[in-house]
């Protein structure tokens, strides 16, 4: 189509849109808005939760690396030397050594217990890597010096009633309250709660720690560990910080946040992206069949306006571009005002937050995903729109008239 062409389309698509019903032109505009929002919108909620459990598990399970023995053994060895190594390694914040053993916690109140794993631990190591002194209840967080004393989570703690537990607890014990430990050496211990935290997540709010120092005068695992964990100076740079960590000659098995997690939401996320899937496809088909309609109508109401048009001379292909720039228009006006209701909702659910099982959740837009769904849109749009403009445009003149 030459320049005359193009501006010829132009000024019928122009005129065809001011002298348009506007009712009409505003619902099509609002629905191809809601299509935008519909096929995002699960998105931004997926990028919310996924947000969330990412940050849980950095300041809660795994720092930004961690290290893990070595195959078949059940222990890092000379762990003191290896974290004060590690301590040295440039874009390291933080190290914390955790040792590990298999108990059976009891309330003797009322007879319930608990089978877990507990932890121990350097408080003042802790906090340099993990967040949870700064999610303390009741009480109060561990001391490096501590014995006898034990720091739980709030759904390990429980309630009395236990239709209010999301997870079976001990039943509602306190702080100040005495548990009773049993560990796989045969040792039984009383402990009194000190603290109790809650950051939230199901796993993480059912766990206990004590102080590395209790830890080995019970089981005896001086200058050994479990685990490992270190925090780097952000989620992006943790594999930088794994290679880095494996340069300086670390044997034992190291990895990043993200390969330690990735598994254990996977499934679920996949799920959702799926039904997104099936969302966006469900939402261009409602644009693609609103589009044909819109079009549609308004070429079966102007059959004899542009059979007149073809008498003077204009030809198919600049009717049906005037019929394209339309829908152009149409869906460049949905598509702001989708992308406006979008982040609308999004800060509106930053304010009034949604709670999920690992707690409140802030959306997050996808924005390159947001791209492809409008150019899908825009797409679907086109094709749906030129379909019915060609129909009439390759009609003859008199068949045209007599519509």
């Amino acid at each position: 189509m030459h320049n005359g062409g193009y501006k010829v389309s132009w000024y019928l698509a122009v005129r065809a849109v001011k002298r348009g019903n506007r009712g009409t032109l505003a619902l099509t505009i609002l629905i191809i808005a809601l299509v935008v929002v519909l096929m995002n919108f699960l998105a931004m909620i997926i990028g919310g939760v996924v947000t969330l459990y990412n940050q849980q598990m950095i300041d809660y399970q795994y720092g930004h690396v961690s290290i893990e023995p070595e195959e078949k053994e059940l222990f890092i060895e000379d762990s003191d030397k290896l974290v004060k190594r590690l301590k040295k390694i440039p874009g390291v914040l933080g190290v914390s050594a955790h040792t590990g053993s298999g108990v059976t916690m009891t309330n003797p109140k009322n007879g319930k217990f608990r089978s877990l794993s507990i932890t121990g631990l350097d408080p003042d190591d802790e906090e340099m890597v993990t967040r949870y002194n700064s999610r303390i209840i009741e009480g109060d967080y561990l001391s490096p010096g501590d014995t006898n004393e034990i720091l739980i989570g709030r759904l390990l703690a429980g309630n009395e009633d236990e239709s209010q537990d999301k997870v079976p607890s001990l039943g509602g014990v306190a702080v100040g309250d005495m548990v009773d430990i049993a560990y796989g050496n045969g040792v039984v211990k009383k402990y009194r709660i000190k603290g109790i935290f809650e950051t939230e997540g199901v796993l993480i709010d059912s766990s206990a720690f004590i102080s590395q120092k209790e830890m080995d005068s019970v089981m005896h695992t001086e200058n050994t560990a479990t685990e490992i964990l270190i925090r780097g100076d952000a989620a992006e740079s943790a594999p930088a910080l794994k290679y880095a960590i494996m340069e300086y000659g670390t044997q034992e098995k190291v990895r990043t946040w993200n390969e330690k997690g990735k598994g254990i939401l996977g499934d679920a996320i996949n799920s959702f992206r799926l039904l997104n899937s099936i969302m966006t496809v469900v939402s261009l088909i409602v644009a693609s069949v609103v589009v044909f309609i819109v079009t549609f109508i308004n070429i079966i109401n102007r059959r004899k306006q542009i059979a007149i048009l073809k008498a003077i001379g204009i030809r198919g292909r600049i009717i049906i571009g005037s019929y394209l720039l339309q829908v152009l228009f149409l869906c460049t006006c949905g598509v702001i005002t989708g992308v406006l209701i979008l982040n609308g909702i999004s800060g509106f659910l930053t304010i009034n937050q949604l709670k999920f099982p690992m707690g409140y959740i802030t959306p997050v837009i996808d924005y390159p995903a947001l791209a492809y769904s409008i150019l899908g849109l825009y797409m679907v749009s086109l094709v749906s729109g030129y379909i019915p403009a060609w129909q009439v445009a390759k009609e003859e003149i008199l068949d045209a008239m007599r519509g």
